[in-house]
């Protein structure tokens, strides 16, 4: 009794020099640099995240411990006990060359960050030590039941770590372990230091307890298991590593003693402090999953996958902790009628939009210490292609940037949304003639008569960029074939076919003359083509036209578009063209109705930020004047408005009418420099929402409440800015089969970000087609 009260003076007397006890770790002090596995287990990036252990208690199944050293004081849970000498006094009085082998396990999970000796891996978690080997470190059957059996027993205990090898269990002393598996506990053991194939008993019998139950060796920190550790042989789905040689540990030979200590039963705390941080930050967790995420995330190691040297590989806390699998936020549930039409009520209210938040409760939705995701109320964010509606409204909206969200463990995570957001259409850039040079497309006239004329044009992805070498007419069967046929009548009426490509040429045609003006193709913003017509080319086109010799033109085009994939385009639309091209000038009225399955302006469907449909009706009105025989002036302005229904899946509802418009002005010109050649400059504002606002609702996690909820407010469409672009392209034939292409365009405030600067973006290049016909 007097050696445990002088002990205890001499820790108060060092605790007056020291940091207090549960101070966060410091990565730049000597016990973080002294602890060389702290680097290899990847545990910094949790201690960033507030990730501690908080609230875990991990029984200890070892030689007891030293409660009285300066990094484990404050860190021992009450309860522990001693059945070495049955009595509530579990001390560590291990005399073997590990000086202190409970001790030193202890201090790897839980060890104070205090300036001096070590610090713990998870040091706000907390140890119940079972001492259940002498102090000769020596243990039997029975011994290891019981402590087992007495962790089970206590419910405050979420991880059963036993430090004991060599020993052999019969059904009935097993018992114990299954009985702790089905209570919810997490049981981890070393292999043991044997360097055989296979763990040491009582590991190698933990397959039998399935995915509650962790087997762990030691690797070298190079990739391979340590030369002292058992394998994973019989137990390969159990099985993960931890670095276990040298390892700087506390002491029982005085409260301030530390030792260096090499084995698996190093490495199991290391395994058992992850598991620690894991249920801190999602309590809601069983033990199996615990243990399938330490697993799964574990850093490969040995031979590719699973195997009987290393298991699932090395222990990797960062991966561990970070979003697995599908990541989804949760939603707010449908509001009654009554809540419907208040909602109504407030969006007929012009005065009610972009004002305060309101905050709403989930209450029919977990925790995030449930570890769940509100009975499965949530939306995929993988679904996060946006239009420039949606990236809009995600920059209007600062709460997107605090989104809580789900992974598919129902952990709990803090993201910006505009970190994983992706623009379908995002503007003119070099990369879109690039693609240009990365298709190959073939002319073949089907039928030549004095009364008829039918071509057909089909195109595809060239299998490897045009600068590398490839063998003549390979292609890629996996890249879409885009093809379109068209017939011209001697009597002006023109009909065309297409699959996978858009009609623009023919529609284009009811408005520009085959003179300069039809060079207006060589823009690559949306300004000059019909930013509604579907936002992407794959599906059927359909078109038919008039052209009379008057130079009246009218046609009607449609396209059923769907680019089959998930979270992807669905869409039908309808065209009215109408124009009349005289010898000098060209104009054009185009009327559309654009309706989409599941997308808003070419957003996702069934993702965060989409819609149940929405139908757009918009016109379009375009000309040209030719200045003379080579320059012409061009322009085209569009204007759309567009309705959304909602989707119940969709973080945002109750969206108003929404306006948008696009504009471009350009000349062009043919023949400039030299013969056949085509030059281009333009101004134009890309398609941007200048009228309309929905309600967005913003998970969050209230501490208060301990539930997640939701912040709610009215947030406007429009961006904050205008993007107004410049291009200018130039277009050479240097022969038949080759041609020399430059493009440059300058975008102020591109995707319409005030603030963003301008971007610049230049292409030079000569396209060479071998083989060509």
């Amino acid at each position: 009794m007097s050696r445990k009260i002088q002990k205890s003076i001499a820790s108060a007397a060092l605790a007056l020099t020291i940091s207090p006890v549960g101070a966060a770790p410091d990565v730049n002090s000597a016990e973080y640099l002294n602890q060389g596995h702290l680097a290899g287990i990847k545990v910094v990036p949790a201690w960033d995240a507030g990730l501690l252990g908080n609230g875990i208690v991990i029984a200890n199944l070892d030689s007891g411990v030293l409660p009285t050293h300066v990094d484990l004081v404050g860190t021992i849970a009450p309860g522990g006990y001693d059945f070495v000498n049955d009595d509530d006094d579990p001390l560590d009085d291990d005399v073997r060359s590990t000086a202190g082998h409970g001790t030193a396990s202890s201090g790897i999970i839980v060890g104070n960050w205090n300036g001096v000796g070590i610090g713990g891996i998870a040091p706000s978690a907390r140890i119940l030590p079972v001492k259940i080997s002498d102090e000769g470190n020596k243990t039997t059957a029975e011994l290891i039941s019981q402590g087992v059996e007495y962790a089970a027993a206590q419910a405050n205990v979420r991880i059963i770590q036993v430090e004991a090898v060599r020993v052999s269990l019969n059904d009935e002393e097993l018992a114990p372990f299954e009985a702790a598996a089905a209570a919810g506990k997490l049981i981890i053991m070393p292999s043991g230091n044997g360097a055989g194939a296979a763990p040491f008993d009582p590991g190698g019998q933990l397959a039998a307890l399935g995915s509650a139950a962790l087997v762990v060796g030691s690797h070298d920190g190079d990739g391979n298991r340590s030369t002292f550790s058992n394998g994973a042989a019989g137990v390969e789905s159990n099985f993960i590593t931890a670095l276990g040689e040298g390892v700087l540990t506390a002491s029982n030979r005085s409260d301030t003693a530390l030792t260096r200590n090499t084995g698996t039963s190093m490495a199991a705390p290391q395994v058992a402090a992850a598991a620690a941080l894991i249920w801190s930050h999602a309590p809601g967790l069983s033990a199996g999953e615990v243990a399938e995420i330490l697993k799964t995330t574990a850093t490969d190691i040995g031979s590719a996958g699973i195997d009987s040297e290393t298991g699932y590989g090395a222990l990797n806390i960062e991966a561990a902790l970070a979003p697995i699998g599908i990541i989804t936020a949760p939603i707010e549930e449908e509001d009654t009628e009554d809540d419907a039409a208040d909602a109504e009520d407030d969006e007929d209210s012009e005065s009610a939009e972009d004002e305060s938040d309101t905050d709403s409760e989930n209450s029919g939705g977990s925790t995030s210490g449930d570890g769940g995701s509100g009975g499965g109320a949530g939306v995929a964010l993988a679904a996060l292609v946006v239009g420039g509606v949606g990236y809009a409204l995600i920059s209007n909206d600062p709460d997107l940037s605090e989104t809580l969200v789900l992974d598919e463990y129902g952990r709990t995570y803090e993201l910006d949304l505009e970190t994983r957001v992706s623009v379908r259409n995002p503007g003119p850039s070099a990369r879109s003639v690039l693609q240009e040079l990365e298709t190959e497309q073939v002319d073949e006239t089907l039928i030549q008569r004095s009364d008829m004329t039918m071509t057909v044009t089909y195109a595809t992805d060239r299998a490897s960029p045009s600068w590398q070498p490839r063998e003549h007419g390979l292609m890629d069967p996996d890249r879409p074939v885009r093809m379109r046929m068209s017939a011209a009548l001697n009597d002006g009426v023109h009909y065309a076919f297409g699959i996978n490509q858009s009609l623009s040429f023919l529609t284009n045609a009811l408005v520009h003359n085959r003179g300069p003006a039809g060079l207006a193709g060589g823009f690559q913003t949306d300004a000059f083509s019909t930013p509604f017509y579907g936002f992407t080319d794959l599906g059927y086109h359909g078109a038919i036209a008039f052209r009379s010799d008057s130079g009246w033109r009218s046609g009607l085009s449609f396209a059923t578009v769907d680019d089959q994939r998930r979270y992807g385009i669905k869409s039908d639309s309808a065209n009215l063209h109408i124009g009349l091209t005289e010898k000098r000038f060209g104009v054009g009225v185009q009327l559309g109705l654009l309706e989409e399955d599941g997308n808003l302006l070419g957003g996702a469907s069934t993702g965060a930020l989409s819609v149940s449909q929405a139908e757009t009706v918009f016109a379009a009105f375009g000309g040209h004047i030719a200045l003379d025989r080579r320059w012409s002036l061009v322009g085209k302005y569009t204007h759309g408005l567009t309705w959304a229904d909602n989707y119940s899946m969709s973080l945002v509802q109750d969206f108003s009418e929404i306006e948008s418009n696009s504009w471009g002005i350009g000349l062009v010109a043919r023949d400039l420099f030299d013969s056949k050649d085509a030059f281009g400059i333009a101004l134009s504002q890309p398609l941007r929402t200048i009228d309309g606002s929905a309600r967005v609702s913003v998970p969050y996690w209230n501490r208060q409440l301990g539930d997640i909820a939701f912040r709610t407010k009215r947030t406007s469409l429009v961006p904050d800015g205008t993007e107004t672009s410049l291009e200018l392209f130039y277009r050479k034939p240097l022969g038949k089969h080759t041609r020399l292409i430059h493009y440059l365009v300058y975008r102020d405030q591109a995707l319409h970000r005030k603030g963003g600067g301008g971007q610049i973006s230049l292409v030079a290049a000569i396209d060479w087609k071998f083989g060509g016909r």
